[in-house]
């Protein structure tokens, strides 16, 4: 038995004006044929869907396609998906003849002109292998479901976690779902409902958070001996799209109406759960910084999700700079990066232990905020090189290039040439910086950093400021989406939005 597998994996960000270039994946790591497995068989997904799929009665013969993944940014350019694109289909047809074929997508990815790249590729898998080819795709839960997905998979696997550490084990379900099919002869049936909605990404913890019990119900549903996968996908929102909205699926292998009403309910506990989810505490930059000095305890966490380097932003929003270099005291400190390759040259130019003054920030999303002065000295110059292990990352290796620590006064100020994970501690520890002792630090994330920091901050702060991923929707310019969509539109029940309020079923 031969399965094929490949990974297309990028979180889009619509309102990142910035495209994602060929040379962003070649960073990030551009992978073909045995390449793929010698160089990423133990990462996220892949390594998981790979040492599952070993325990098969009979090992099978991994044939490697590609794998093309970059860090969060915005749309693909047109000749990259095309490369992308040509790419897999000519693996596909090196690989010859193969029994079935394993993806580890994300779900909201997009180029210029295709708003669905993952339905795209799918599509593509599809034509080349025919109908009788099993198609396994992982997901992140932040995936857009659309019809085009369902049609050209056979199953759809998503996490279940949020801060996302689940990835290694989506990828392992994704192997027991695919064995069932192989060596089960089962027939996927597939469930799916889409609702107008899209929420905060602050409230989408799956441990704590409000919709954990929902995540809890899947688990449920996929210890039953039916079920293949049960997934609820809350949607990236900064995501401009059509068909934008929460889904949730059940593939089974049986045809009970009781599959159907499990989708149902959980579709109208999603939809009651909106307003919560849309409740969250945010401050304005001088206020948020002003709370977390009066806060008694140390290290204070601000979250910012308009910069969130890991939804897309740019990571180069000065408002929180601004607000921290403007005190005339920090106890113990504070710390935040921004994206900046600019100043980053700069910065080795003057060298080391010497004084440093530029204006930074604003370089890729100038709409959003203004470039500050920033006047300190050079304290490190770095290479931001490490192993990503936690949320979005399981043995995942990050290169933000180089990178150089700004002293202002009280202020640490990392500045990197690329993006990278704004949710991670690591980032900071790499460039010889301990969040853990400092009095203020800036992860600039709305949530998934909650993962790493929550087991040592003394509190946790969430600032509402200007930027691609603002949790402000009214800052934003949505302009593809199907409507109505909540909470643009004030709809009361999802059947009054036509163009996803049904139940669907696809089978195999």
């Amino acid at each position: 038995m031969r399965i094929a597998v490949g990974q297309l994996w990028q979180e889009t960000n619509t309102f990142n004006r910035n495209a994602t270039t060929l040379s962003a994946f070649e960073n990030w790591g551009v992978a073909r044929g045995e390449q793929l497995i010698e160089g990423y068989g133990e990462t996220g997904e892949l390594g998981g869907f790979l040492a599952e799929i070993q325990h098969a009665a009979t090992p099978p013969e991994i044939a490697g396609l590609a794998r093309f993944a970059c860090w969060p940014w915005g749309s693909v350019d047109r000749e990259t998906w095309a490369n992308v694109r040509a790419t897999f289909v000519d693996a596909l047809n090196q690989a010859g003849k193969v029994d079935a074929v394993f993806l580890a997508l994300h779900g909201a990815m997009a180029a210029d002109d295709e708003p669905d790249l993952t339905g795209a590729l799918l599509e593509a898998v599809r034509e080349h292998v025919g109908p009788d080819v099993p198609i396994v795709g992982s997901l992140d839960l932040h995936a857009n479901i659309t019809g085009r997905m369902i049609d050209h998979a056979d199953l759809l696997v998503g996490y279940h976690a949020c801060p996302h550490l689940d990835a290694a084990e989506t990828g392992a379900r994704a192997a027991r779902g695919l064995r069932s099919i192989l060596e089960l002869g089962k027939s996927p049936v597939t469930i799916w409902r889409k609702l107008p909605m899209i929420t905060a990404a602050e409230n989408h913890n799956t441990f704590t958070g409000i919709p954990a019990r929902l995540y809890r119900r899947l688990e449920e549903l996929e210890r039953e001996d039916d079920v293949l996968s049960a997934g609820l996908y809350m949607a990236m929102p900064w995501f401009d799209a059509p068909d934008l909205g929460w889904c949730i699926t059940l593939t089974t292998t049986s045809r009970h109406a009781r599959w159907k009403k499990a989708v149902d309910q959980l579709a109208d506990d999603c939809w009651n759960l909106r307003e919560a989810m849309e409740n969250v505490e945010r401050f304005e930059p001088t206020d948020v910084v002003r709370r977390a000095l009066d806060h008694p305890g140390h290290p204070v966490v601000i979250g910012d999700g308009a910069d969130a380097t890991n939804s897309g932003s740019p990571g180069d929003q000065t408002d929180l700079l601004r607000a921290l270099l403007e005190q005339p005291s920090i106890p113990e400190g504070a710390m935040t990066f921004l994206v900046d390759p600019d100043a980053v040259n700069l910065a080795y130019k003057i060298g080391k232990a010497n004084p440093f003054l530029s204006r930074v920030g604003a370089a890729f999303a100038p709409e959003y905020c203004e470039p500050v002065e920033l006047r300190g000295t050079v304290e490190r110059l770095v290479e931001l090189d490490f192993v990503l292990d936690g949320h979005i990352g399981k043995n995942l290796p990050i290169h933000m290039g180089r990178g150089a620590v700004i002293r202002a006064g009280d202020v640490a100020v990392l500045l990197t040439e690329k993006s990278g994970p704004g949710s991670s501690p690591r980032l900071y520890e790499t460039a010889g910086l301990d969040p853990r002792t400092c009095g203020i630090v800036v992860a600039k994330s709305p949530a998934g950093f909650r993962a790493e920091y929550d087991p040592f901050v003394a509190a946790t702060y969430l600032s509402d400021c200007p930027g691609c991923a603002s949790p402000n929707w009214s800052r934003l310019n949505f302009y593809r989406t199907t409507r109505p969509l909540w909470p643009f539109d004030r709809i009361k029940k999802p059947a009054e939005a036509k163009w996803c309020a049904a139940l669907r079923t696809k089978s195999t």
